[in-house]
């Protein structure tokens, strides 16, 4: 039986490979990490409106086919190491970003955004085998290269910002945020 997830990952991965692998072009270094960012609203009536059904920390979520924030409209990010050895990514939008944040949540209380981040490793190969690229089937040897994160939306969020914690190692989350700070600055150079 064929996971939707599964299908839905692949997208997004084979996204991950063309910053990977063709980072020559349009500006990228393949020298350097470069993260890619989703941000999905869960969906209201799930499987019924066509949405995506995931796996978040073990959990089935639906979220909208598409996303209404990506890397395109952060600002910067940044990890946050609290007193209790606990860690989170925040990111800060630019003024669209922080535009279309306000307005999404703003209607969408009670509703998780969910979040979606690609981060391979400099250097990182396409694995051979279709089910490598479903972060649970990373397999033995092979760096884990995408998460999923979900955070309840309480009240709109107005100041541009969103902290979230990914299910990934302190490593991990540094190399989210150091990929995504590449990916900012790529961006702006290349509509400079």
């Amino acid at each position: 039986m064929k996971s939707p997830l599964r299908s839905f990952n692949i997208y997004l991965c084979a996204a991950a490979v063309l910053l990977a692998a063709g980072c020559g072009t349009r500006g990228l270094s393949p020298k350097k990490e470069y993260t890619s960012l989703r941000v999905y609203l869960e969906a209201r009536n799930g499987a019924r409106t066509g949405a995506q059904m995931v796996q978040v920390a073990g959990t089935p979520m639906y979220v909208e086919s598409e996303p209404f924030l990506t890397e395109a409209d952060v600002n910067m990010a940044r990890l946050v190491d609290y007193a209790d050895k606990t860690y989170a990514v925040q990111v800060t939008f630019n003024d669209h970003g922080m535009i279309v944040l306000d307005m999404t949540t703003s209607s969408s209380k009670g509703l998780n955004m969910v979040i979606y981040s690609i981060f391979p490793p400099k250097g990182w190969k396409e694995p051979k085998s279709e089910d490598a690229f479903a972060p649970e089937k990373t397999g033995a040897g092979q760096p884990r290269v995408s998460c999923w994160s979900a955070t309840r939306i309480k009240s709109g969020i107005s100041g541009g910002t969103i902290s979230f914690t990914p299910d990934v190692s302190h490593e991990e989350a540094e190399r989210i945020v150091r990929g995504l700070n590449n990916m900012v600055s790529a961006i702006n150079k290349m509509s400079h």
